[in-house]
């Protein structure tokens, strides 16, 4: 197998193996270095990223199945080692593993040098909105409080946004107005005229559900439990059991939250990092 690096003029067959905006990104001549990994004229892997503070930051890392357990990603590798020696202090990688195949890539990291770092709260947690629901703080009892997102006119929510933008609250990319937010499951909690907590879903990732702005400022430690216990339990009526949900933790807190509310939820974001020797 042959290793070369790639550009806009022989991106072609391997296009399909990096991420898109990777692949969008070498069309644009952007600062991205690439390689390709290939068995005559087969596309067989990619490995891609970008420097930022001085390190390199692998975006897109794949080698297709057959040409697995070959050396070519361990050669892949030796070959951005040459590259970056001397241009950058070392070599990350931020990964969700979300399919089986990726559990093969702790594998390969670690046997090419990488150490896992310690995510300090940050990661993303995924569970079912079945198991969700049968966690015994989320348990439905009591009346459902918080008033949803269907019922908000964009211009409040616009407002729900600036407020949550000045407390460095959690929300999505795309703010609180954004097309994937699930305005009948996402709730907001007012106490004489001010926020107090939130629970925003959408649909960003296929297929499931994203907690991706879970906050409260309250005093009243079950408010977030109770706030959380009617959008599951709207959510139930939506979706089926099976559907995925994953929960962003931003901190050692919210973390903590998360796991003692979630107890089936697993972390399934990962950070592995490799030095380069001097």
């Amino acid at each position: 197998m042959e290793i070369g690096l790639l550009t806009r003029e022989n991106l072609g067959v391997f296009r399909t193996l990096l991420l898109p905006w990777v692949a969008q990104a070498l069309e644009e001549d952007e600062p991205v270095t690439a390689l390709g990994l290939s068995e005559g004229d087969v596309a067989a892997g990619a490995l891609a990223g970008y420097l930022e503070d001085g390190w390199f930051r692998i975006a897109s890392l794949y080698v297709a199945p057959k040409y697995r357990r070959r050396g070519g990603g361990h050669r892949m590798m030796a070959t951005l080692v040459w590259l970056l020696k001397g241009q950058a202090d070392g070599m990350t990688i931020q990964f969700a593993a979300t399919r089986e195949e990726h559990l093969s890539l702790f594998r390969f990291l670690e046997a090419v040098g990488f150490c896992l770092e310690e995510d300090l709260g940050e990661n993303i947690y995924r569970t079912t909105l079945g198991k969700a629901a049968e966690s015994p703080l989320l348990t439905p009892k009591g009346e459902a409080v918080g008033t949803s997102f269907a019922q908000l006119s964009d211009k409040v929510l616009a407002a729900l946004e600036r407020e949550a933008e000045a407390a460095h609250a959690p929300m999505p990319e795309g703010g609180m107005s954004d097309p994937q937010v699930d305005r009948d499951v996402s709730l907001v909690y007012e106490k004489d005229g001010a926020v107090q907590a939130y629970v925003v879903a959408d649909t960003g990732w296929k297929g499931g559900l994203t907690l991706s702005g879970v906050w409260s400022r309250s005093q009243d430690s079950t408010l977030l439990p109770r706030l959380l216990r009617t959008a599951l339990a709207r959510a139930m009526k939506k979706y089926p059991p099976e559907t995925v949900v994953l929960v962003q933790a931003v901190n050692l807190s919210s973390a903590a939250l998360v796991e003692s509310l979630l107890p089936e939820a697993a972390p399934i974001s990962f950070a592995y990092r490799f030095w380069f020797t001097v």
